[in-house]
């Protein structure tokens, strides 16, 4: 009650991998990205047919989403990653609020879907990290909050999951439809065949056309998202 996500009725396994400040070691992450893999059940492909991602008969994310970001590279972290997204995973984590040339880790890493923040006129905020994948709306966002409260947040924090429930979208969308789930994709993809090639071809291009270092593709369109995936 109170506020509606983007994907309402996903599933969500909430891992804690900062304290109560909000910190933590790039260790700590790489574990809660394995335990995002192994799910649950703590297992990683429970009927063994090498199919980790979109099979009922397993239990790993299919999305991972990080409202997080450090400003160094781990190999560690880095290479739980690269697995993740080897298995079929979508990982999208925030740029960043630092008002950088460049996004943070672990969004700066080529797997991972990198999310800018943008306010209620579509403008780019100012705290946003450059070269971004995609944006969002990601100033002034009504959030739930400890106690069963509601604060109204801005960050590329509250961009990120945004992004987060519109590849939950377009991944059950796609798996109602066809039976399984489509591939990750990369950076570069323009076609409706990856998950990351429909957020591309469906934002909003504003700034410069194609992709530009204020909004990457464009602002992220769930509409277009899901009619994409949808054929």
């Amino acid at each position: 009650m109170g506020v509606v996500g983007v994907a309402p009725k996903v599933e969500i396994y909430a891992i804690k991998v900062l304290d109560r400040t909000g910190s933590g070691t790039y260790t700590d992450i790489a574990i809660g990205i394995e335990q995002a893999l192994l799910g649950p059940d703590g297992v990683l492909d429970a009927d063994g047919d090498g199919i980790i991602v979109g099979d009922p008969d397993d239990d790993a994310a299919e999305v991972i989403s990080m409202s997080l970001g450090g400003p160094t590279d781990d190999q560690y972290l880095h290479d739980i990653i690269i697995q993740a997204y080897n298995y079929g995973v979508v990982i999208v984590a925030a740029s960043g609020n630092d008002g950088a040339d460049q996004p943070s880790y672990p969004a700066a890493y080529p797997e991972v879907i990198a999310v800018g923040a943008t306010d209620s006129t579509d403008a780019i905020a100012s705290f946003s990290n450059l070269q971004p994948e995609v944006t969002a709306p990601g100033v002034d966002i009504l959030s739930t909050y400890p106690d069963d409260t509601y604060e109204t947040l801005s960050g590329t924090s509250m961009a990120t999951p945004h992004v987060s429930g519109v590849v939950a979208l377009i991944q059950a969308a796609y798996y109602n439809k066809y039976g399984k789930v489509l591939p990750v994709g990369t950076f570069d993809d323009m076609s409706t065949n990856t998950v990351r090639g429909i957020l591309h071809v469906t934002a909003d291009d504003l700034g410069d056309p194609g992709w530009d270092i204020y909004y990457g593709y464009g602002i992220v369109r769930a509409d277009l998202a899901v009619q994409a995936a949808l054929g």
